[in-house]
């Protein structure tokens, strides 16, 4: 989960960050949050691809309203969550135009704060990889994914129904942000999803017929990692 904090005050930047910090843990979910000190570079980055799933976003800013930054956000197609943070009550009525999450007055609580974020996780998959598309978000289930390859400067994620997921991110980072024993890095241009191999030979060769190459440098290793995450597998299975 990404969030976006915009505060131009530094400490309260931090205090929430502190929360959140402390809610996440709780919850064992992974997230990541970004601060921002003011709405001109929030928008600037939206605008050119940067997601988010939760922005808080400070009422009263020096350099614009955060009601104005909030319009900005919806004029561009973002449809994540923006949550309000502000000292005063005055502009809660027009929350609402522009769809607010939540409204949560200074000094925070942490409370408050977790009834909201409760709230806007609930359904939320920590068990799936998400994909931005077409400024949504697409929840997809590790266990479904099958294999993700790179091919230039894109990656392509392939779903156990058949679905191709075309990602602008480099395969490091994809592998970064899946970060599950499952997957296994068996080839510079491969990710491939243990659970999905039927056969190991000088490829892995999946349940679907489909092959993932493997690093032939590495190949007595690779096919060392797949045994010895079966047998663990199997191991916890049976409960010994």
């Amino acid at each position: 989960m990404r969030i976006a904090i915009c505060d131009d005050n530094p400490i309260d930047r931090e205090i929430i960050i502190h929360l959140l910090q402390k809610y996440f843990t709780e919850k064992s979910i992974d997230y990541e949050a970004v601060q921002y000190e003011n709405g001109i570079k929030l928008i600037s980055e939206i605008e050119a691809g940067t997601w988010y799933d939760i922005v808080f976003l400070d009422i009263y800013m020096n350099d614009v309203l955060g009601i104005d930054v909030a319009c900005k956000l919806r004029g561009l197609k973002y449809y994540g969550h923006i949550v309000f943070l502000t000292a005063s009550p005055e502009f809660a009525v027009d929350s609402y135009d522009v769809g607010a999450a939540g409204y949560l007055l200074k000094p925070h609580s942490f409370e408050k704060l977790g009834m909201v974020l409760d709230r806007l996780t609930h359904g939320m998959n920590a068990s799936a990889y998400q994909i931005k598309r077409h400024s949504k978000i697409i929840q997809i289930p590790k266990n479904e994914i099958l294999f993700v390859e790179s091919n230039n400067s894109k990656c392509i994620l392939h779903a156990q129904d058949g679905e191709d997921y075309v990602i602008y991110k480099r395969l490091d980072v994809i592998e970064e942000e899946l970060d599950d024993e499952r997957f296994l890095r068996c080839h510079q241009s491969y990710l491939v999803n243990m659970d999905h191999i039927s056969q190991v030979d000088k490829q892995f060769i999946l349940m679907t017929g489909e092959a993932v190459l493997i690093r032939q440098r590495d190949l007595k290793a690779m096919r060392q990692t797949y045994l010895d995450y079966m047998a663990g597998k199997t191991q916890r299975m049976s409960g010994s």
